[in-house]
């Protein structure tokens, strides 16, 4: 148990030049603008701090599903983009999300608008 807290330890320690180096290879990968990537360190270094202390309150479960929705909140255009659509719809649909959303949806609009929108997602 110890050696294992102690390689989880490490990992977390590797998370912020991880990010940074996914964020870099994505941006040159769609071709967008140039960002320093000492400018990037420094933004996913400041983020990961307040991230750190959430583990500790909420749980790495907890964690993973709050970045899933933000992830999908904060995208312009998830459906073109498939890491977010592979890192965060997919997961998010497999644990159960479309069906909260499917009852939120139902309180609001009519039943079978809600469930043609939800065949239409077919296996999502």
């Amino acid at each position: 148990m110890a050696e294992a807290i102690e390689k989880f330890s490490k990992a977390m320690g590797q998370i912020p030049e991880y990010v940074t180096t996914v964020i870099m290879q994505s941006r040159n990968a769609d071709r967008r603008s140039p960002l320093l990537e000492a400018l990037v360190g420094l933004a996913v270094r400041t983020a990961w701090e307040p991230i750190k202390s959430i583990i500790h309150t909420t749980g790495i479960e907890e964690l993973q599903r709050t970045c899933r929705i933000l992830a999908v909140l904060i995208c312009p255009a998830p459906e073109d983009h498939k890491a977010v659509q592979d890192g965060a719809l997919l997961p998010l649909a497999k644990e159960g999300m479309l069906e909260i959303s499917r009852e939120r949806l139902e309180q609001v609009f009519p039943a079978d608008w809600v469930h043609r929108l939800q065949e239409g997602l077919g296996d999502a």
